[in-house]
C-alpha cells in the first residue's frame, strides 16, 4: 500500500487501496482513479461527449449518390453541428414538420428527430440515426411521447442529454478500478465543495479536501502532476530500463517498445521486457483513450513459443477492457495489430498538450 505523505499527525489521511479523486486537471473537471498509488483511471468530464444525445435537427443537404442526409442538429457550431444520417435508418414518424410516406421523400428543410451514434472525430462529422434508443431516459422507452414533445420544440434543440450523471461517472470509475484492485472499498475525495455536496445528496460518501486546513493542495497530496506527466509525453520509461514510444497519427496509433541500454539480449529477457511493456501499453492506451487501429512493435523474439506466450498474456490483460481492445494479428514484421472501439475523444483531443 502506498505510504501517505509525511504530514502532522492530525493531518494524516488513511490511504485506501483505491482512491477516486475529483478535481480540476489542466483546468478541466476530471476523475482520477489510483490503485496502490498508481494512476489507473482518468476521465475528463469537460470533454463534451455528445454520444446518445437526441436533437431536433434540420436537413441541410441531401446526397442521393450515397443515400444520405446531412443534418444540422446544433446551431452556431460550424461543421461540428452537422451530422451524417443514412436515409435507410429513418423511420417516417421521426419527420417532425410534415407527414411522409417514405424516407426517400425527405428533403432539405425538413425537421428530423436524430440521435448521435458516433461523435465527430478529427475530419469526420458526427454519425446520426433516427432509430432512437431510449433506455435509461426520462421517456422510459416511449418513442411516441418523445416525438410529441419534440414537435413542440424548435429546430437545433437538444431534447435528451445522455451524458452520465456525476454519480454514474463515479460508478464507471469504480468498475474500472475493480479490475486493478482486490477491494471494493474506495475513498472518494474532492477539493470542490459542490461536487462533494452533490455526491452526498445521492448517498455516495465523499470527503471534502479543504486545502487551507490540509496546508497543501489535493494535487500535491496525490502527486497528480508527476503521475500524469507521462501521458503528455511520447516517451514512457519502464522500470526495467526499457521504454515505449507512443505516436498518434490521423489514421492509426503506433507504439514502439525498446530495450534501452540493457546488455541482456536473450529471448527469455525479452519476454519479460515485452510483458512489462504490454502492461504499460495497455495502461497508456486506456488512460490516453486511444482507439481505432493500434500497432505495437514489441522487441523481436526468435522463439515462436515465447511469441505465443506473449500473445496469450496480452489477450489476458486486455480481456476486461470496456472499450474492447482486441488483438487482431501478428504481422510478418513482428508487429502486433490491435483495434479498440471509440467511445470518447482521446486525451490529446480533449487537452491541448501543445500549449501546456
Amino acid at each position: 500500500m502506498t505510504s501517505p505523505l509525511l504530514l502532522p499527525e492530525k493531518l494524516k489521511w488513511v490511504r485506501y487501496m483505491s482512491d477516486i479523486v475529483i478535481t480540476k486537471w489542466h483546468d478541466k473537471l476530471s476523475i482520477l482513479g489510483f490503485t496502490d498509488g498508481t494512476l489507473e483511471y482518468l476521465k475528463v468530464l469537460d470533454g463534451n461527449d455528445r454520444r446518445g444525445n437526441v436533437y431536433s435537427g434540420r436537413v441541410e443537404n441531401k446526397a442521393n449518390n450515397i443515400d444520405a442526409l446531412f443534418v444540422r442538429f446544433e446551431a452556431g457550431q460550424g461543421k461540428r453541428g452537422i451530422g451524417f444520417l443514412p436515409i435507410k435508418t429513418i423511420p417516417t414518424e421521426c419527420v417532425l414538420n410534415r407527414h411522409v410516406n417514405n424516407a426517400s421523400e425527405i428533403k432539405p428543410g425538413d425537421i428530423l428527430l436524430v440521435q448521435i451514434r458516433t461523435d465527430e472525430h478529427k475530419t469526420k462529422q458526427a454519425r446520426l440515426s433516427s432509430k432512437i434508443k431510449l433506455h435509461s431516459s426520462e421517456y422510459d422507452g416511449d418513442l411516441n411521447k418523445l416525438i410529441n414533445i419534440a414537435k413542440t420544440r424548435t429546430e437545433h434543440q437538444l431534447i435528451i442529454n445522455r451524458g452520465l450523471t456525476l454519480s454514474g461517472e463515479i460508478d464507471a470509475a469504480k468498475h474500472r478500478l475493480s479490475k486493478t484492485s482486490d477491494t471494493d472499498d474506495y475513498k472518494i475525495v474532492s477539493d470542490i465543495k459542490s461536487i462533494c455536496d452533490e455526491l452526498i445528496e445521492n448517498n455516495i460518501d465523499c470527503e471534502y479536501y479543504d486545502e487551507e486546513e490540509q496546508r497543501i493542495s489535493l494535487a500535491v497530496h496525490y502527486s497528480i502532476t508527476s503521475k500524469t506527466e507521462d501521458l503528455l509525453k511520447k516517451k514512457v520509461w519502464l522500470k526495467s530500463g526499457g521504454y515505449i514510444i507512443v505516436e498518434q497519427t490521423e489514421t492509426l496509433n503506433l507504439i514502439d517498445v525498446n530495450s534501452g541500454k540493457s546488455q541482456k539480449k536473450t529471448d527469455d529477457f525479452f519476454l519479460l521486457l515485452n510483458k512489462e511493456a504490454a502492461d504499460e501499453c495497455v495502461r497508456q492506451i486506456r488512460l490516453r483513450n486511444l482507439s481505432g487501429m493500434i500497432l505495437i512493435d514489441f522487441v523481436s523474439m526468435k522463439d515462436k513459443e515465447l511469441q505465443n506466450e506473449l500473445i496469450k498474456y496480452i489477450e489476458e490483460i486486455t480481456s476486461g477492457d470496456p472499450d474492447h481492445l482486441r488483438f487482431i494479428d501478428l504481422t510478418g514484421l513482428g508487429i502486433m495489430e490491435f483495434t479498440r472501439d471509440k467511445k470518447y475523444k482521446s486525451l490529446s483531443e480533449t487537452i491541448d498538450f501543445k500549449h501546456l
